[in-house]
C-alpha cells in the first residue's frame, strides 16, 4: 500500500512573497507543520475506523503511522503498519478496503488448501454458528484448534476401526469436534463444521462456509481523507509555525 508525503511547495507556500528571513525559516515551519496535519491524519483514520469496521481490533484503529519530518526532510509520511507481532500485518488486509477487488487469501486459507481440504479457488467466510469475539472474528484460539483437529482427522484417522473412534471421541478437546464437508450434504453447504453435544443428542453449527467470492468494494478512502485533511490544516499550521519560527529567528546579516 503506497505511503503519503505531506509537504508544501516552498515557492508557493503561503500565497505571498516571503521575506528572505522567512525564507531562511520556512524550512522548519515547514517541517513542523506537515508533522501536526500527519498526527492529525493519524487521528482521524483512528476515529474514521469504527465507523467503518465492525468493531476493529486495536491493530485496525492503529493502522496509520507517520514518519516525522525533519529540517533536511521538510514533509512528513504517512503509511500503513507492514508488520505485527502476530498475524497478518494491516498493510495487507486493509489493502482490498482501500484499493476494492478481491481479498488476499488468508493463512489458514492457505493452510487448508495445502491440505486438499479447500479447493484453491474457495475462501472460507464465518457461518452462523461461529461464536465470533470482542471484535467480530472467529477466535484465534479456536482457528488453531480446528486446523489442528482437521490435520488429524485426514491423516492419523482415516482408516480408524470403530474403537479406536469412541476411544478418540472420549478424548475430544472440549467444545466439540470439527469436520470439513467440501460439497453440499443435503442442507449444508461446503465448510468447516463443529459437532457438539446437547441435553438432546449432538448437533453440528458451521464455523466456515466455503465460497467462491470475496470481493470488496473500496470504503475506506485513506487517500482522500489524507488530502482533505492536508488541504483543510496545512495553511493554518504553516502560518503558525512560521509566526512562531520569526519569533525566535535572528535577523539575517
Amino acid at each position: 500500500m503506497a505511503q503519503i508525503r505531506i509537504g508544501v511547495d516552498p515557492d508557493n507556500a503561503l500565497g505571498r512573497q516571503l521575506t528572505d528571513l522567512e525564507r531562511s525559516q520556512l524550512p522548519f515551519a515547514t517541517s513542523q507543520a506537515a508533522n501536526k496535519v500527519a498526527f492529525e491524519i493519524r487521528e482521524r483514520w483512528k476515529q474514521r475506523a469504527p465507523q467503518v469496521f465492525d468493531r476493529p481490533t486495536p491493530l485496525t484503529k492503529n493502522a496509520a503511522l507517520y514518519r516525522k519530518a525533519t529540517k533536511a526532510r521538510p514533509y512528513a509520511e504517512i503509511f500503513i503498519r507492514d508488520e505485527a507481532f502476530k498475524g497478518t500485518p494491516p498493510s495487507k488486509y486493509l489493502f482490498t478496503e482501500v484499493e476494492g477487488g478481491t481479498r488476499r487469501r488468508k493463512g489458514f486459507e492457505r493452510l487448508l488448501q495445502g491440505k486438499g481440504l479447500m479447493s484453491p479457488s474457495q475462501f472460507a467466510v464465518m457461518g452462523r454458528g461461529a461464536r465470533p469475539n470482542q471484535y467480530g472474528n472467529v477466535p484465534a484460539g479456536q482457528v488453531t484448534k480446528l486446523l489442528s483437529q482437521l490435520g488429524a482427522q485426514r491423516d492419523r484417522y482415516q482408516n480408524q476401526t470403530p474403537t479406536s473412534a469412541k476411544r478418540r471421541r472420549s478424548r475430544a478437546p472440549k467444545g466439540g469436534e470439527y469436520f470439513v464437508i467440501t460439497k453440499r450434504r443435503g442442507k449444508l453447504r461446503p465448510g468447516i463444521y463443529e459437532r457438539i453435544g446437547t441435553g438432546w443428542g449432538s448437533a453440528v453449527r458451521s464455523v466456515f462456509i466455503f465460497t467462491s467470492t470475496a470481493n470488496y468494494q473500496p470504503r475506506y478512502d485513506i487517500f482522500g481523507m489524507a488530502e482533505d485533511t492536508w488541504k483543510k490544516l496545512m495553511p493554518f499550521y504553516l502560518k503558525r509555525e512560521l509566526e512562531k519560527a520569526m519569533e525566535t529567528a535572528r535577523p539575517l546579516p
